[in-house]
């Protein structure tokens, strides 16, 4: 699916956040399409409880599945109190499904 058919400049929905591989909760999000010439997605805000958001600038990987779209990386740049500021880029293989893909072609 490419992110910049069909729809607004503007993203905002709940969307579920996914950290380290597990789905952890559903969180409002807005966010702002960047040009298509970069390989920044969007940038905006997501909401949540203080204690999840924490979460995320612990974890090594966080992903986002928005509430009509694909699911984008996300890379926290900031922010307190329930808010914060977000840069949303291509997510990527984890390093789960990269041995699954690595174990499939070494069988061949």
């Amino acid at each position: 699916m490419d992110i910049y058919d069909d729809i607004a400049n503007e993203l905002s929905g709940d969307g579920m956040i996914i950290i380290d591989g597990q789905n952890v909760a559903i969180i409002p999000y807005s966010l702002s399409l960047a040009p298509a010439t970069s390989s920044l997605i969007a940038e905006g805000s997501i909401s949540g409880p203080e204690p999840l958001l924490r979460k995320l600038k612990r974890s090594s990987e966080i992903e986002l599945a928005l509430e009509n779209g694909p699911v984008v990386a996300l890379r926290c740049e900031g922010g307190r109190n329930g808010t914060r500021w977000v840069k949303a880029v291509r997510a990527g293989l984890t390093a789960q499904q990269s041995r699954k893909v690595g174990a499939s072609r070494s069988r061949r």
